[in-house]
């Protein structure tokens, strides 16, 4: 009996801990959602991402290989259908300087790539146009230039324009979610901060989890249909004026993206 009202009080207690643990975590968020809170611009100056934008290469059977930020995949230029996710295909025609590429989900086209080289092959002009729910079409168009290669559509390639393309990042805490909007690319999710996985919404098929990592502090995991393609943070300075988020690949952890934004 005695061993019971004890194991009782200690149930009670750690019941007691969990509550007061939650209402706490609950009250360091809403002190620090000012802070956090707010439209934060790019510093480009004391920002870096290591390495080309993406890479091509062309493997022994005449397949191409992308490299990105994002997602890696295999495919022929033979206007074939490739599997590149549970989900994804994407087939490809190539046309002298030109190659053209089709993203389907669960068989509807979800993107279409229209890849133009120029400048003799030293640079490159990267079109996509994606269908929207309201029948619309969000087109983006983004210039490159060879990194590495010599030859074709193989090599490395960068956007000149790459730490521009994301210059603003806007946040909103708000309990225990965290709503986020980058501006410029028409991108937004609301995210638990649990650590469960939430779709960006205005980029197909990408989903972020947040889980808090300290008082100013937030761990990042993102994934492409299912699959991990980059982790990271983001940090809040001490005194709420600047906001550093970094972040790398599971493959190549050594190679980290800085991204320095001050608060407006």
């Amino acid at each position: 009996m005695a061993n019971l009202r004890q194991s009782i009080r200690l149930t009670a207690l750690a019941l007691a801990f969990l509550i007061l643990a939650g209402w706490t975590f609950g009250i360091t968020l809403s002190l620090a959602a000012s802070s956090w809170n707010g439209t934060w611009k790019l510093n480009v100056s004391k920002s870096s991402i290591p390495g080309p934008s993406f890479s091509l290469a062309l493997a022994p059977d005449g397949k191409y290989r992308v490299e990105n930020d994002t997602s890696s995949y295999t495919f022929g230029c033979d206007e074939k259908e490739y599997q590149i996710s549970q989900q994804r295909t994407v087939s490809c025609k190539l046309d002298g300087s030109s190659m053209n590429l089709t993203f389907r989900a669960n068989g509807k086209i979800v993107r279409n790539d229209h890849w133009e080289l120029t400048a003799g092959g030293s640079k490159m002009t990267h079109t996509s146009s994606e269908p929207q729910a309201d029948g619309s079409t969000k087109s983006n168009s983004n210039q490159f230039v060879r990194a590495s290669g010599s030859f074709g559509f193989v090599g490395g390639w960068t956007n000149a324009q790459r730490l521009e393309s994301h210059p603003q990042l806007v946040l909103t805490l708000d309990g225990s979610r965290l709503h986020l909007v980058l501006p410029e690319v028409a991108q937004s999710a609301d995210v638990t901060l649990d650590g469960s996985d939430s779709p960006m919404h205005g980029a197909n098929g990408i989903t972020v989890a947040i889980r808090p990592n300290g008082a100013n502090e937030f761990a990042i995991t993102k994934k492409f249909d299912g699959k991990v393609v980059n982790q990271g943070y983001l940090r809040l300075s001490a005194d709420g004026r600047s906001l550093v988020e970094s972040y790398w690949s599971p493959s190549w952890p050594d190679k980290r993206a800085v991204l320095v934004y001050d608060k407006q």
